[in-house]
């Protein structure tokens, strides 16, 4: 009975620490964003944010290197589950057979379009902090590797289904990256102007269309 007992403190001593630790790194990560939202990444002050985290500087460099590994941590989930998103739907739609992609290409996208604004809405502190805080990081550039993923699948679209866009000089590896990007950077002004959620689904309507457009002009013989 006493071995029970003893045990039982033992797990419970276990739960309080864990406990303890998750509720500071809260504070720690809280207090990050607002530091970082306000200063951005050069000028943010480690001293500010553990101050107002109420914890030492020992408590946080026993969870980050330095201060780039801790944005790292308060964005690179957001980045990379973007990322995962869109490369999902890339995969979907090369799968697609032939003469459905050549049907479908103008109209795939809506669902897409609605699933990055609802996944950058859901994570918009962190995206607000990649567009507006991330200079003198490693995602200060976050974006082209969105571009970069959406020109190489244009690019297969392209190949795949014969399209004469390149051969006939209509467009250019180049051209298809330089619309990728106005694309994206088109997309995050939503954050960067902190749009609510449905003023911005009507923006990223009209980008669609627009886009769209321009598209057609340029994957039509």
């Amino acid at each position: 009975m006493l071995l029970y007992f003893f045990l039982y403190l033992i797990k419970q001593a276990g739960d309080a620490v864990g406990g303890s630790d998750l509720n500071t790194l809260e504070k720690i990560m809280e207090e990050g964003k607002r530091e970082f939202l306000e200063k951005g990444f050069n000028d943010a002050s480690l001293r500010n944010i553990v101050k107002r985290a109420g914890v030492t500087t020992g408590a946080f460099y026993g969870y980050y290197r330095d201060k780039e590994a801790f944005f790292e941590a308060m964005v690179s989930p957001a980045v990379n589950g973007l990322m995962k998103l869109l490369l999902s739907a890339h995969k979907s739609f090369d799968e697609l057979p032939q003469d459905v992609k050549k049907s479908c290409v103008y109209t795939y996208s809506i669902s897409y379009h609605n699933e990055l604004v609802s996944y950058i809405y859901d994570h918009f502190t962190e995206f607000k902090l990649l567009i507006t805080c991330s200079g003198g990081t490693a995602f200060s550039d976050f974006i082209n590797s969105l571009v970069e993923a959406e020109e190489e699948a244009t690019l297969r679209f392209v190949e795949s289904t014969g399209n004469d866009a390149l051969s006939s000089g209509r467009a250019t590896p180049e051209l298809i990256h330089i619309i990728s990007s106005a694309y994206f950077s088109a997309v995050f002004e939503v954050v960067a102007h902190d749009m609510t959620r449905e003023a911005a689904d009507s923006y990223i309507e009209s980008l669609r269309q627009f886009f769209t457009a321009g598209w057609k002009t340029i994957l039509t013989p």
